[in-house]
């Protein structure tokens, strides 16, 4: 399928994992890509790997940096053209909890993963808004944006917070053809969660915790993404949609 032929969109957090995934996913349907990573040397390793240069604009970008976040989308814009899509899958892990979270870890993560977010969404939104063609955000929230988490505090408020702004922005963004919707993943095999499956028994509790019995891939992902991307997904705004193999579906057994 070639559904995003003549359309440009923004990846986050493209170097590696969902965010790699998506861009392969989506130049692969045709579309333009913008992508850009906090590592320079990995987005080139990305950028590097399609034979159609000029459909690729690759930059560095930490994503809590308005500065940096406004540059991209403008050089973006710039280079490819129209924009047509942002998907955010930049983000961090956040481990501790309430008794032992330091503020600077908190901080941290809540840089990365929720300023970041609301940062590139509202530059895209700014550049975009003007024209009033259909447009579309999807962001990166996580199962622990849906449920608590012991001992990942500080991730799981980034993520409800994902969760929470996608849908005051659905509603605020409506008005000007841009829709604005969240994947919630469950646990996805990624470099950023290789190492909770290097013990056997951790693992079989992973896919067990799954109604369907694994954990899923970054790819399944990237699927979900480039359909709410589509005019396929033309009434679907401010949702949260759980792409977990069942995980967040019902309380397990005891």
């Amino acid at each position: 399928m070639k559904r995003f032929e003549g359309r440009a969109v923004l990846i986050t957090g493209a170097a590696s994992g969902i965010g790699a995934a998506c861009v392969q996913r989506l130049y692969d349907e045709g579309a333009s890509v913008a992508i850009a990573d906090i590592d320079q040397a990995r987005i080139n390793d990305i950028a590097a790997r399609f034979d159609e240069p000029e459909r690729v604009y690759a930059a560095a970008l930490d994503v809590s940096d308005p500065e940096q976040a406004k540059t991209f989308v403008a050089e973006a814009q710039n280079k490819l053209g129209n924009l047509h899509g942002l998907i955010n899958c930049a983000g961090i892990k956040g481990v501790g909890n309430v008794l032992d979270c330091d503020l600077e870890n908190w901080k941290r993560v809540m840089a990365v993963n929720l300023d970041g977010t609301f940062l590139m969404c509202q530059a895209f939104a700014r550049a975009v808004r003007d024209d009033k063609s259909p447009r579309a955000i999807v962001n990166i929230s996580s199962g622990a944006g849906i449920l608590g988490v012991p001992n990942r505090l500080p991730y799981v408020a980034s993520k409800f917070g994902v969760s929470g702004i996608t849908r005051t922005m659905g509603a605020e963004l409506g008005a000007f053809g841009i829709r604005v919707n969240a994947i919630a993943p469950g646990m996805i095999r990624t470099p950023f969660t290789a190492y909770m499956f290097e013990d056997p028994e951790k693992t079989k509790r992973i896919r067990a915790a799954h109604a369907i019995g694994r954990e899923g891939e970054p790819e399944e992902i990237a699927a979900v993404a480039a359909f709410l991307l589509t005019d396929d997904a033309s009434f679907m705004t401010g949702a949260v949609v759980s792409v977990d193999g069942g995980q967040t579906a019902c309380i397990p057994p005891v």
